[in-house]
């Protein structure tokens, strides 16, 4: 589970340091030229791009079970929807 949580984050925290010319911008623009079904799951949606990275971290480390990929897949998803709401919440406040 801890496992998890570092991956959402890294992987929410990647998507958000493209906004506001951060980081990561020159990427989101470079990436922001690609079609949507493309360029979502490469970093353009925090959801899409955790999705990915948890799918084919499971793919590769683990063996393989459907019903804990699902699960896998959709724990990252919901905390990296977890860390977009902190985040939010967090800016709203300063």
């Amino acid at each position: 589970m801890i496992e998890i949580l570092k991956i959402s984050l890294i992987c929410f925290m990647f998507c958000a340091m493209g906004q506001n010319g951060l980081i990561f911008t020159p990427y989101q623009k470079m990436i922001a030229k690609l079609p949507d079904w493309l360029s979502w799951p490469l970093g353009k949606c925090h959801k899409c791009f955790t999705g990915q990275v948890m799918f084919w971290i499971y793919v590769i480390t683990k063996p393989f079970n459907i019903i804990e990929l699902s699960f896998f897949v959709a724990a990252g998803i919901l905390t990296s929807t977890f860390w977009n709401k902190l985040y939010c919440w967090l800016d709203d406040i300063k």
